[in-house]
């Protein structure tokens, strides 16, 4: 059989084809029958297991902040995932303590879900409580004011409509909150 996918390309593409749907199935179609917590969210109370903490539901203001994050199209330039690389752990992290990576069931409660595109912008997954109101505020007007170099398009809009703003930074707020991995639950309101 294999030798005639060496002499025959309809062979070669044929036997290409039936490897690669092997492999989506097995990537794809598999994990989630093996592992079925990946369809329950997130929840841990014992240290003893890992980490500890618990993914609820967004609030209204939360979603509302949601549909903003959506509207202005801020998924674009933002992931919200970190990856398993360990420059990704590291950069997402907080005070020397890498970020964990993303698992499925800290989005069971998304939809539709916010991975994003691509990363042109630092990667939102761990975001929630590293910065408090007045630096959202200053960074939304002008992300240059605090990060030199930015490509970031000022919202000026956003912090000039209170109710947007406070929508927006209250989702901003949630993301990554599910699961206490900061070692002194240093948050920021």
């Amino acid at each position: 059989m294999f030798k005639k996918a060496d002499t025959s390309a309809l062979w070669a593409i044929g036997l290409s084809l039936l490897l690669f749907f092997i492999g989506g199935i097995l990537t794809t179609v598999v994990p989630p029958l093996v592992d079925t917590t990946w369809a329950k969210p997130f929840e841990n109370a014992d240290p003893a297991k890992g980490m500890t903490g618990k993914v609820v539901p967004l609030t209204d203001l939360q979603k509302k902040g949601r549909e903003i994050y959506v509207r202005e199209g801020c998924w674009y330039c933002h992931t919200q995932q970190v990856r398993t690389l360990l420059a990704d752990t590291k950069r997402y992290g907080w005070r020397g303590v890498d970020a964990p990576i993303s698992t499925p069931d800290e989005f069971v409660y998304d939809n539709p879900h916010m991975f994003g595109t691509k990363r042109t912008g630092p990667d939102l997954a761990r975001v929630g409580g590293k910065y408090d109101e007045q630096w959202h505020r200053t960074h939304f007007r002008n992300p240059r004011d605090l990060v030199k170099g930015s490509i970031m398009p000022p919202y000026p809009w956003i912090v000039n409509n209170p109710a947007e703003f406070q929508a927006m930074v209250a989702y901003l707020q949630s993301l990554g909150r599910g699961k206490d991995w900061r070692p002194a639950q240093d948050y920021e309101k």
